[in-house]
Parts: structure tokens; sequence; C-alpha cells
């Protein structure tokens, strides 16, 4: 058994080095292209290169093993079966799963390396990758005076050629403008010809001027004429600093703070840290919105709402109907007294009297003198008195003031759409981080996870094919990957968007693939035809069958 599980080791890891180091570098190739702009013209050289291509390598690592594992599988028990070592292992009395042992635990070492790998080296090898991306697309391009354009690369020079000949050193008819006099285009270089090189390992750009002549204008004070000098020179020479072509390296501090740099404590706690910041958001829009909204009374001050209604009702009596004249007299008067007209008020009269009944008695009281009519209630103001004559400004205000109350009630509608505005804003954006996060977080298992998935869809799937080699098992590993792929750029989509949590959307191309490679292990256990086309026809044939016996009864 020893030496089946050695053999079966070795046809299974030399395909899978092979095949992950080619899918790396197909999707290495792939994600480098995004970037190829930012690289044209900058003369990185290629120690830049390698380095960055060696970071960024680390970086797809993770996703280019579950397609080595599949394809690796898939050619190993491919192979087997096509040279009928599979048949012979079989007669021996050893089954499938027995024969998927040695590689079923190659690969789960795999996984939880890959796993330790994407928690702890990737971060780190993304810290480096990304930085150097930001230093160099905020490099310069390299120095390259073109005909009849200005070069504004140098700094306080502007350099312009009407010729440039194929050796890229000698120019033809040049102009410079001297800017670093901070006196505009006041200072002119003119060359019949010129010659360039670069000196100290491309620090310095040598030019080398012949019969031109120089031209500075000077202001002076008080008005007067400006000072015109001009030069005229046989050959002359200027040194222009490159230090500014130079690839300048930010400090990686800076690029800490991005979820691609963090492994799953460093997640965790700013997941926690968002949706502590989505409650807060929360709890301080319903603190803000009582200073705005009313709200339903609870069911205590429901209560005493029934019981001032109760007492009131025991004031408007038999005896207070009788007294309606009475009271209707004592509006007249007090309506002589103010020269106001109440009699429009009749109609809200009963509630006011209702409200405040003490009122009344005291009314009945001051017009007739009638003691003894109605207990004697606690002392109060008069009817106008307790109104206070606020309630009757609303009824007499003025356009303008109305206009102005109007005004303040907009103005306090607006202010809280405002908030209720930006606190949506800023949820929906807290919400947003959250699942990149939790995507970032649980892709780390996932991707680990992928690897013991494609080993179970390739390794059962080549015993059932019987075909090895580089050919029908890379058409399907590929189709294979791309349905993993696409469901997990899907997953990840709707997590952002809000259907499905982040901690669960990384799992569902797993959690597809899985019963699948489950199925095709049973499949392989049985010795199942599922790609000979008699298979299909017998199965045809078969319900065909079945269908006419039914269709007889």
């Amino acid at each position: 058994m020893r030496r089946l599980d050695k053999l079966i080791l070795k046809s299974f890891i030399g395909p899978f080095f092979l095949t992950t180091i080619v899918a790396t570098f197909i999707l290495l190739v792939q994600y480098m292209l995004k970037y190829f702009d930012d690289f044209v013209g900058k003369n990185l050289g290629f120690k830049v290169f390698a380095e960055l291509l060696f970071y960024f390598s680390i970086n797809i690592l993770p996703n280019a093993l579950p397609l080595g594992v599949l394809i690796s599988s898939l050619m190993t028990f491919g192979n087997l079966g096509e040279n009928s070592e599979l048949s012979a292992i079989k007669s021996a009395g050893i089954s499938l799963t027995r024969t998927l042992k040695p590689i079923f635990f190659f690969i789960l070492v795999l996984t939880i390396s890959a796993f330790f790998f994407n928690n702890y080296v990737v971060p780190a090898a993304n810290l480096k990758a990304y930085s150097l991306i930001y230093d160099i697309k905020h490099k310069k391009p390299a120095l390259d005076i073109k005909k009849g354009v200005f070069y504004n690369g140098i700094p306080n020079y502007s350099i312009k050629a009407n010729e440039k000949f194929n050796d890229n050193v000698t120019l033809k008819d040049v102009m410079i403008y001297d800017h670093t006099r901070k006196n505009g285009n006041n200072f002119v270089i003119l060359a019949d010809s010129s010659r360039m090189f670069s000196m100290y390992n491309d620090k310095f750009l040598k030019l080398e001027l012949f019969d031109g002549q120089y031209f500075n204008q000077q202001a002076t004070k008080n008005n007067q004429v400006d000072q015109f000098q001009r030069t005229s020179f046989d050959q002359m020479y200027m040194m222009f600093s490159l230090s500014s072509f130079d690839l300048k390296r930010t400090r990686e501090e800076l690029f800490q703070n991005n979820r691609q740099m963090k492994n799953i404590e460093e997640l965790t706690s700013d997941i926690d840290s968002l949706q502590l910041k989505q409650e807060l958001a929360i709890t301080g829009l319903h603190k803000l919105s009582k200073q705005y909204l009313y709200h339903r009374l609870d069911r205590s001050s429901f209560q005493k709402r029934e019981q001032v209604k109760s007492d009131s009702s025991y004031w408007k009596s038999d005896t207070l109907i009788e007294n309606n004249d009475k009271q209707s007299r004592l509006r007249k008067v007090k309506a002589s007294m103010f020269g106001i007209n109440f009699a429009f008020l009749n109609s809200i009269s009963a509630p006011i009297d209702s409200i405040m009944p003490g009122s009344s008695w005291k009314k009945n009281r001051q017009v007739k003198g009638a003691i003894g009519q109605f207990p004697k209630p606690k002392k109060s103001k008069p009817i106008l008195a307790q109104m206070n004559l606020k309630s009757l400004d609303s009824l007499f205000m003025t356009p303008r003031k109305r206009d102005l109350v109007l005004q303040w009630t907009l103005r306090k509608s607006r202010n809280f759409k405002v908030n209720i505005s930006s606190t949506k804003s800023q949820l929906a954006r807290l919400r947003y981080e959250s699942e990149r996060y939790k995507i970032a977080k649980f892709k780390k298992y996932s991707q680990a996870f992928a690897c013991m998935v494609m080993f179970l869809i390739g390794a059962p799937l080549g015993a059932i094919i019987k075909k090895g080699g580089l050919g029908f098992p890379v058409i399907i590993s590929i189709f294979f990957y791309i349905f993993y792929y696409v469901a997990s750029i899907l997953s990840e989509k709707w997590a952002v968007a809000g259907f499905v949590d982040g901690a669960y959307s990384v799992w569902m191309a797993d959690l597809i693939l899985l019963p699948i490679g489950l199925f095709f292990l049973r499949q392989a256990r049985l010795d199942a035809r599922l790609f000979d086309t008699d298979y299909y026809s017998v199965m045809i044939d078969k319900f065909n069958q079945r269908l006419s016996k039914k269709l007889k009864y």
C-alpha cells in the first residue's frame, strides 16, 4: 500500500506544481494588464518589475491553487484510468476512496497551509505591491523631448525643438524658457542646434547648445522703461537635475488601513467598529427626530387623557345647561368691553368652558350674584386671563406673521430632511464598508476550502472520463473554474448590494460545487459512464419502456 500511495502522490505532485505555476502566470498577466498604461514610458528597470511581479504572484497564488488542484487531479486520475491502472487497482480489491486517500491528505494539508498563507503572507505582500503601484503611478515619464512640442517635464524649464534626429541626441532649432528667475517668460534661450547627454547614472541631463542667443527682459521700478538684454554665444552648457524622475517610495504605513493588508483579527476588529458606528448613527437620528416629530402616547398618558375627559363631562351637567342664557349675556358684556365681536366664537365656547369649569361658575356669580347653585371650585382666573390671549392671537394672525411662521416651519423641515439624508448616506457607506470587510475576512476561509472542493470534482471526474494529458481535462477544468469565478464575483456583488450577508456570500461558489463533487465521487465508485453515449442511450430506452407500460395501463 505504501508503494501505491507513493506512486499516486508522485503522479499528482508533478502536474500540480506545473499547473499551479502556469495558472499563476496566466492570472498574473491578466491582472497586470490593468496597470499597463502606468508602466509605459517610465523607464522603471528590471529590478522594479521583478519586485512587482513577485509581490503580485503571491497575491494571485490563492486564486491559482484551486485551478492547479483541479487540473492536476483530473490529469492524474485520467492518466491512471487511460492506462488501465485504476482497473488493476480495483481488481486487487482496493476501492476508489482508498486510492484517493494519499492525495486527500495532501490536499487537506494544502488547504490548511493555504489558509495561513492567505491570512499572514498575502496581506504583507499586498502592502508591498500596492504601495509600489502607487509610487509607479505618481512617477514622471522618462525624459522624452518630441519634435515641435514644448516639454515641461523638467521643473522650471520649457524646452522645444523643431527637429529631432534619429540618434535621440541631436536637436535642431532649440528654444528654452527659463522660469527659475520667477520672472515669467522674460528669459529665453535660442540655439541653432543642441546635443543632450545623461550623466551620473541618469541623475543629470547635460545640454550642449551651439550658435545661439539668450534674451533677458527685466522690469524696473517707478514705471520706467524695462531693461532688455541680448547676448550671443557660440557654445553654452546647461545642466538639469533629473531627481524628479526618480521613483520615490512612499511610507508603507500609510497603506496599512486598507482591508487587503489586514489579517482576520484586524478585519474582525474593523467590522465591530463599523457596526458600532452604524448603531451610533441610528441612535443619533432617533434622538434628533424627537425634536421634530410627535410620537404616540403611551398607555398611562392615554388613561390620563380619558380621566380628563370624564372630569370635564361632570361639569357639563344639566345645571350648567340651564344657565346658557347667563353665559351668552356674559360673552356679550365682555365683547362690548374689548370692542371685539365674539359672536363667531360660540362654536368653541363649550370646549373652553368644559376645560375651565370654574370660570363658568365665576361668571354667573359676577353677573347675577348667584351663590350655592354650583359646588364652589378652586380659585381661578377669568376666562380671558386663562386663555392669555395667545390662543386668540392665532385666530387674528397677520399675513406677515403667518409667513414668518411658515418660513420657520419650512426651515425646520428642511433641516430635518438634510439630517435624515446625511444619516442615510452615512449608514449606506458604513454598511457598504462592513460588507466589504466581511467579504475580505471570510474569503480567506472560502479560498482555502476551494482546494478541497476542486479535488472532489477533479479526481472522481478523471476516473470517470479516463483521459489524461492537457487536452480534455484542461477544457473541463476551465469550465468549472469559470463557473467558480463567476459565482464568486456575483455573490460578492450581491453582498455589497445588500441582498446577502457578506459572511455567507463568499461560500456560495463552494456550496454549489461541493454537491457536484460528491455526485461525481458516487458515480466514480459505481463505475458510471457519464461521458459515454451508450450510457445515455440505455437510459433513454429504459425510460421509453416504462412510459409505454404506463400508457398501456
